[in-house]
């Protein structure tokens, strides 16, 4: 019926690791890694973006203009989060 790729679970846990282990977060925090169609001018078709949750705080997040199989260990040495509040 869809043609939409089976996400490979492992990938997923290599990437919420490394969401742990560089950006500033703590071990309770709820990380959650998603592939997405990007409709913003001049983005890639696919961005995979990271969503951080913590109690008390509002949600943040963090993007890479790339396909979760294409994420690596490198993109998180720059990344930042960002509030999905946007005003």
């Amino acid at each position: 019926m869809f043609d939409k790729p089976k996400r490979d679970p492992a990938l997923i846990r290599r990437i919420k690791n490394w969401a742990y282990e560089y950006l500033p977060i703590t071990t309770e925090t709820t990380v959650s890694v998603m592939e997405l169609q990007c409709h913003e001018k001049d983005c890639p078709p696919l961005e995979t973006v990271i969503a951080v949750m913590e109690q008390g705080l509002e949600t943040r997040q963090c993007k890479f203009h790339k396909p979760i199989s294409e994420v690596t260990r490198k993109d998180f040495k720059y990344a930042k989060l960002d509030s999905t509040n946007r005003a």
